[in-house]
């Protein structure tokens, strides 16, 4: 069936897909580039999850394909509760689609069950994990085959349908404030969304929802909703329902409103999602965290065209998102490169600086890397007498043990050889490398992993 869409011949597809299943991303996109080419769009998961940005991505897609597995054992019996927070992030993405009516596929482990129900204009092929073999006459895959050849068929006949039909003006977003509102808050946004290159647009207040209406919502690229109000309620409710992107904003002392407000309308799902609404108690409050999700919403998804590309990011997205800082004296550099090696197999960004540039030059360096490290960041101290004896790497491990202290740091000093530790390290537990070092090495990484527990 290649090239039977058009336009376009290559369809633009939204994936939704678990991160650490590389194995099991791969089996599907293998079938389903034999049906139909497409461009996946993906959610890297690199930043915070933000429910805006993935309306915006699923809304501009064609389509919609999910691949849910669950991780382990594949004969494991799974209780609810932990098969609902396996599917978190599956539910959130597949809500988003069944609002924006996209033709929509998911291939799901059958354990799942009535967790994933979905209503029955979207396809669900549900297999049994032992099922996936790379076998040519494996069931799995003919099934599979049939139902996406299905999809395909949606997919041309949806696009054929929205040919023509008149788009919202990218980059438009809508301000949908009340007058005491806008007074409070609308310069700052104002401000926020024009630096970060969007064109603010206030929408009248208060809102009929007629024709008209809908109409000017359906222009916009995604809208700010303070729910200030017993009519700013209904107003997001209804966008959210008519599947416009939606930012909210919320008192912090409306915040028990706001949870009801979302157990009434969709559900249980979203409220997890706390970029889904940006809590604030002054206008100064609101605008750091308003820029940083302008930032993440703003952000262009990873595309995926062909199997070189699928392979390499399946490969990457199953490494662990945390930041690692390795800090090492340049004497250590042969185990250093060992603990690179191995940090690299199991976490997306590991900072080094003889890879990543020199850190000698310009005092502001490390000050700005430092006050970038997400709340998750890593830092490996390889402890040698070089290493306390350089003032560099010194200032490298009171930063990070400090950060530790604060929560935004997890901390693994190993110590390489025998040595006095710095008064600041001598309360803090670390781990010895012996002579067998890549096995050594290995040990630590996996007990690193172990450490940080599973992740989100």
């Amino acid at each position: 069936m290649t090239g039977d869409i058009d336009p376009p011949s290559r369809p633009r597809v939204f994936l939704s897909h678990r991160y650490r299943s590389p194995a099991v991303n791969l089996f599907f996109w293998q079938i389903i580039r034999t049906v139909q080419p497409v461009a996946f769009r993906v959610d890297e998961g690199l930043t915070f999850t933000s429910p805006t940005r993935l309306e915006r991505m699923i809304r501009d897609a064609d389509g919609f394909v999910g691949i849910y597995p669950l991780p382990g054992d594949p004969q494991a019996i799974w209780d609810l509760a932990a098969l609902k927070q396996q599917a978190r992030y599956f539910l959130l993405e597949l809500s988003i689609a069944a609002r924006q009516q996209r033709p929509c596929i998911i291939f799901c482990d059958h354990r799942y069950g009535i967790v994933l129900r979905c209503p029955p204009e979207i396809l669900v092929v549900e297999y049994d994990p032992q099922e996936i073999v790379e076998a040519e006459d494996s069931p799995l895959a003919a099934r599979c085959t049939t139902a996406f050849t299905a999809f395909v068929h949606r997919l041309r006949v949806s696009i054929a349908a929205r040919t023509g039909v008149r788009s919202y003006r990218r980059r438009e977003v809508g301000l949908m404030l009340d007058p005491g509102t806008r007074v409070e808050l609308g310069a700052t946004l104002e401000s926020s969304l024009e630096n970060a290159v969007w064109q603010p647009v206030y929408t009248p207040w208060p809102p009929k929802l007629e024709l008209s209406f809908i109409s000017r919502l359906r222009e916009l690229d995604w809208v700010v909703i303070p729910l200030d109000s017993a009519l700013s309620y209904v107003v997001a409710s209804f966008a959210l329902g008519h599947g416009v992107p939606c930012l909210l904003l919320a008192r912090e002392s409306a915040e028990e409103a706001v949870d009801d407000l979302f157990q009434s309308t969709i559900g249980s799902i979203e409220p997890h999602h706390p970029r889904r609404v940006l809590s604030w108690a002054e206008p100064a409050d609101l605008e750091k965290s308003f820029e940083d999700t302008l930032e993440v919403i703003g952000r262009q998804p990873r595309l995926i065209i062909d199997a070189d590309q699928a392979i390499r990011y399946f490969t990457a997205a199953a490494r662990r998102k945390e930041m690692v800082f390795l800090s090492y004296a340049h004497e250590d550099g042969s185990v250093a490169e060992l603990f690179n090696r191995e940090l690299s197999g199991k976490f997306q960004e590991v900072f080094d600086y003889r890879k990543n540039g020199s850190i000698r030059t310009g005092q502001n360096w490390l000050d700005e890397l430092m006050d970038s490290l997400a709340k998750t960041a890593v830092g490996v101290l390889l402890l040698s007498p070089d290493y306390v004896a350089s003032p560099y790497c010194l200032t490298e491990a009171q930063r990070l043990f400090q950060a530790s202290i604060e929560g935004r740091v997890t901390l693994l000093p190993v110590r390489l050889r025998h040595l006095e530790l710095p008064e600041f390290l001598k309360g803090v537990q670390y781990r010895r490398l012996g002579a067998g070092l890549e096995v050594d090495v290995e040990a630590v990484v996996s007990e690193l992993i172990e450490l940080l527990g599973e992740p989100e």
